[in-house]
């Protein structure tokens, strides 16, 4: 019996688009900024700044070698949000009927700068509160010091809850961290492309597929 959900945010409750912040970097100047980031492969720069190993500081410094030295802090920001696409009512509607029947948790790979980004966007919208109040706790990797797929990181949530992988099913859009969940006894669901996280359930928030 599922007791337990565990959501990914970014391309799962949050809408976004690597191919805004490419674009983005390419118009400053990066030309091969796909080859230093991308959704299976990152270089050491992004992972550490996801696990917040280094500073928004520190992580303009490095990525202004590939840029004009010039670059305005906020150009940068710019367009490393520019991925940044946003939330959809129906999904935060969702979570309300969800959080009715099971417990529910948020645990995302991001970093200051988008963290930044998104909690204002939320902040505006006037749905800060009830965000974190749709889930019972978030894990944001920048703050945890590790990320998915790391397992370390799905045994910190497991544990920090007491809750059982067998009874627990996890919602990713990539593959890499469904593999890595399903390692620990969780219950995978891949979200796959084209495909919206509201298909998973059904209209009074139970999942479809467990």
């Amino acid at each position: 019996m599922i007791k337990n959900i565990i959501f990914d945010f970014g391309g799962v409750i949050y809408d976004i688009s690597h191919e805004k912040t490419k674009d983005a970097f390419e118009a400053l100047g990066i030309n091969n900024f796909e080859e230093l980031y991308g959704h299976a492969i990152q270089t050491h720069l992004f992972e550490n700044f996801e696990m917040g190993l280094i500073s928004p500081s520190e992580f303009r410094t490095a990525l202004r070698d590939y840029l004009n030295e010039n670059i305005l802090d906020k150009s940068i920001d710019d367009a490393w949000n520019a991925l940044l696409i946003g939330f959809k009512q129906e999904r935060l509607e969702l979570l309300l009927k969800v959080k009715k029947n099971y417990r529910i948790f948020l645990l995302s790979n991001t970093n200051h700068i988008h963290y930044s980004k998104y909690i204002a966007e939320l902040k505006m919208q006037s749905r800060y509160e009830l965000f974190t109040d749709l889930f019972e706790k978030l894990y944001f990797s920048h703050q945890l010091g590790m990320r998915k797929p790391d397992a370390k990181i799905f045994n910190f949530v497991l544990q920090d809850n007491l809750i059982n992988p067998e009874e627990t099913v996890f919602i990713d859009d990539y593959e890499l961290n469904i593999s890595a969940a399903r390692n620990l006894g969780i219950k995978g669901l891949l979200l796959e492309p084209l495909k919206d996280v509201c298909d998973l359930f059904t209209i009074d928030g139970h999942i479809k597929e467990y």
